[in-house]
């Protein structure tokens, strides 16, 4: 094969785990980033198994497991603290490995550290791409025109990538709201947390997990109207009203809040089936398939995403070829697990009174390995 130039636009996980990847192989690769700077913003995310075996890959997962904290356990309750459910993490480590929750933070210099040499240009991105039959001309937003054998969009739920290249009518209605809103955030623990847990109430979940460092990271969800304001000014305050119902430890974690700044709201969405390969230009992560983060696989299958695209690009054949066998691996999979996210939002979300009482009894009633039967299948299947 004749050497390969690649563009990956985005600077997310998904964007540092191919160039990570495409540099192991030796295809050359460059990001452009729109973020001016890289500043230690988001809150908590989990690594599953799944996603700890992408980082094995990559030669980092021991760093990441030194900068977050291993979960050996979950659970599902009421909003009150009762246990409805159970998980324990700790059974499919010897097979599969640890899961590892950590600040979004930490992932980002980790995998920063694995690109290593791959040339980034912060406060950039497409401007225009234009296909033609054998490269794709790209002019960027600073100006710079250049030539590639492939641009991939890792740009998020609203890639721009996507909206230059997949252009169709259909595909502009293709984010779809989820009908709830979340918060996030992470607090200095006023608690011993030696896992995570996830407390459903009627139409409002609060989800706390441990991420090492003596840190807590939390997530509330409510159902609300999409675009629902939430301005800085009250919105503490907002928060620790709409919460109050919650027992647990929820009510220490909401006092151990001292300001609005500490509260990442945003309206939860989805992406809708579409392709993910035109031509010579390929979305990856959110921007092929945004999926709601009830099954904590989000970044998952973003990193699933680039060690199988790596792995199609360094064997022989068109590149047409190639781009198509990866999206045949990966399309089954990640829309089953967009659809069980879904689905799983759509019942913690429930709000009447009965149906909740309904729930949490089924729940309840609910063999405890049926969570590590689920959790089994996601990482034994191949990716």
């Amino acid at each position: 094969m004749s050497p390969m130039r690649i563009l990956i636009v985005g600077g997310g996980i998904g964007g540092l785990a191919t160039a990570a990847g495409l540099r192991q192989a030796g295809i050359f690769c460059e990001i452009v980033e729109r973020t001016e700077s890289w500043a230690p913003i988001g809150a908590g995310i989990l690594l599953s198994v799944n996603a700890m075996s992408v980082m094995r890959r990559l030669g980092i997962a021991d760093d990441i497991a030194r900068r977050g904290f291993e979960l050996g356990r979950g659970a599902i309750t009421d909003h009150q603290g009762e246990i409805l459910g159970r998980t324990d993490f700790e059974v499919l480590r010897p097979e599969f490995g640890p899961t590892i929750a950590l600040h979004r933070a930490e992932l980002h210099e980790a995998l920063l550290a694995a690109v290593d040499d791959v040339p980034i240009s912060l406060g950039t991105s497409v401007e225009k791409i234009v296909q033609q039959a054998d490269h794709v001309d790209v002019r960027l937003t600073n100006g710079r025109e250049e030539t590639f054998d492939l641009v991939i969009g890792a740009d998020g739920l609203r890639s721009k990538v996507r909206e230059l290249v997949f252009t169709e009518a259909a595909d502009k209605d293709r984010i779809v709201y989820s009908g709830y809103t979340c918060w996030r955030l992470i607090v200095k623990s006023p608690l011993q947390v030696a896992g995570m847990c996830e407390m459903w109430g009627r139409g409002q979940r609060f989800g706390i997990a441990a991420i090492g460092g003596g840190l807590l990271y939390c997530f509330a969800v409510a159902n609300a109207p999409r675009g629902e304001a939430d301005p800085s000014e009250g919105r503490l305050e907002r928060f620790r009203s709409r919460f109050a119902g919650f027992g647990g430890q929820v009510p220490e974690i909401i006092a151990a809040l001292s300001h609005s700044e500490q509260l990442i709201h945003n309206d939860l969405e989805e992406l809708a089936e579409g392709d993910w390969v035109k031509g010579r230009v390929a979305l990856l992560g959110d921007a092929a398939h945004a999926m709601t983060p009830n099954m904590g696989q989000g970044a998952a299958m973003a990193l699933e995403d680039s060690l199988v695209l790596v792995e199609a690009l360094r064997q022989a054949g068109s590149l047409a070829g190639r781009l198509s066998g990866w999206v045949a691996r990966r399309k089954p999979r990640v829309r089953w697990v967009q659809n069980q996210s879904r689905w799983i939002g759509k019942v913690g979300q429930l709000e009447g009174a009965l149906v909740c009482r309904v729930r949490n009894a089924v729940l309840r009633m609910t063999p405890d390995r049926a969570a590590e039967s689920a959790l089994r299948k996601i990482a034994s299947q191949p990716v």
